[in-house]
């Protein structure tokens, strides 16, 4: 990379640093369910699985999501990461996280008591 593009490039970098600390204000606290599927030794695909079987989550457009009964409890908030495309575009992907209460409801619906 030269000079120039290293100077056009950063901006950029900090630019989506900052977007990412002002879009994930408030999830510190929160953990993916691929950290929360890891404790259990399993994937987080196979624990979607299990938490679809138990009707906690759904499948919706594509996506993992709570179903109407547990949504709006505070169980999960959304954090967001950024990629590029092949065509070198900027992408927004949003996913959800667990609060420290939905990690508290996820234990007590799987008998796990940590």
């Amino acid at each position: 990379m030269n000079t120039i593009e290293k100077m056009t490039v950063q901006p950029m970098n900090e630019f989506v640093a900052k977007m990412l600390q002002e879009r994930n204000k408030g999830t510190e606290d929160c953990i993916t369910t691929t950290e929360y599927a890891r404790g259990l030794g399993m994937t987080a695909h196979d624990l979607n699985i299990s938490l679809i079987d138990m009707n906690i989550l759904m499948r919706r457009d594509g996506q993992v999501k709570l179903t109407l009964k547990y949504q709006e409890k505070g169980y999960t908030k959304t954090r967001s990461s950024f990629k590029y495309t092949r065509q070198g575009q900027l992408k927004e992907i949003v996913y959800p996280v667990w609060t420290p209460k939905g990690v508290e409801f996820l234990n007590k619906k799987l008998g796990l008591k940590k």
